[in-house]
């Protein structure tokens, strides 16, 4: 069995990638080792075993995390580490090199480039715009003045996640008593409907693209809770998404947010460059992208996925221990 390792144990990301593995038919093949910064997380009675981190969010245990999680690495022989919180993807991508150096281990993560155009909504906006992909005319506060906005538009914050902060606007007045308690906003017109809105999972290394799937979804509190796939979707969708992954040079998994427009455009709105809460979601309509990663990583095989159309429902469940 060869060691894998998943942080965030804790969170839905965390999760989806551990039930990726293990509801896969490949579990025989794994030993999932999980990370957290809580002791009892939900996905840490799912591993072999699980490890409670130093707080990377406090800037005086930075150096003591990359050491403490270099050193369980190393000690457990893992392989592939999958990021499952957000806060760690920078200094992981920053510090993977030196991770694969001393452990041999693999970091799946993309660079710090790409992690900061995913995490920034006007440079998303502006990675689209400056390579001549669909985009939604976004601006920033101190851009509008000279701007006749179409309402209505969102209001959301430049870094976020899960819909928070975001307002759907009708008006000028509304925009303006908005914009008077916004934390770093920007300004997005309105793409389509409710009901033409995709995630996308997207695997790719150094440019060229491996796979992808579209699911149609219906939110709840800012999390998926609905997803459908059919393979007649549009194919304008995946030409878009072929062509955004090419020019992002992501590295391993990534989310793409889009809606359709009234045009039969398709827009991207977020990028999301890691797994996603999704991820096991994805799995079960036969898009495994967590073991397409670890064979293409450990093996140098590239799979191919037998797509089944369908409809996904979360719901929560729980469990004695």
């Amino acid at each position: 069995m060869v060691n894998i390792g998943i942080t965030g144990t804790g969170s839905l990301i965390g999760q989806a990638i551990i039930k990726s593995i293990q509801r896969s038919g490949e579990s025989d093949n794994y030993n999932l080792i999980g990370f957290d910064y809580f002791e009892n997380t939900v996905g840490s009675f799912w591993c072999s075993e699980n490890h409670v981190l130093p707080d990377l969010l406090d800037k005086n245990l930075k150096d003591q995390w990359l050491e403490e999680l270099i050193r369980i690495i190393k000690d457990k022989k893992i392989k592939v580490l999958f990021p499952g919180v957000d806060f760690e993807l920078e200094p992981l991508s920053q510090h993977k090199d030196l991770i694969y150096k001393e452990t041999g281990c693999s970091v799946i993560v993309s660079s710090s480039d790409v992690i900061r155009i995913g995490n920034d909504k006007y440079l998303t906006y502006k990675f689209l715009k400056d390579n001549n992909l669909n985009y939604p005319k976004t601006y920033l506060p101190q851009e509008i003045g000279s701007s006749s906005l179409d309402y209505p538009v969102i209001l959301k914050p430049r870094i976020g996640a899960r819909s928070v902060g975001v307002f759907k606007i009708k008006n000028k007045e509304e925009l303006n008593s908005a914009l008077i308690d916004a934390n770093e906003p920007i300004i997005q017109e309105l793409i389509g409907n409710d009901n033409s809105e995709f995630t996308c999972g997207v695997i790719a290394f150094n440019g060229e693209v491996k796979q992808m799937i579209a699911i149609k979804r219906s939110l709840k509190g800012g999390n998926t809770f609905i997803s459908e796939f059919k393979k007649d979707f549009p194919i304008e969708i995946y030409n878009y998404l072929n062509a955004i992954a090419s020019k992002l040079m992501m590295h391993g998994s990534c989310n793409f947010q889009l809606r359709i427009d009234n045009n039969g455009i398709p827009k991207l709105f977020e990028i999301n460059p890691r797994h996603s809460g999704t991820s096991y979601i994805r799995s079960l309509f036969g898009y495994n992208e967590v073991i397409y990663i670890l064979k293409y990583v450990l093996e140098d095989k590239e799979i191919e996925f037998e797509l089944k159309e369908g409809k996904v429902l979360r719901y929560f469940e729980e469990k004695l221990t």
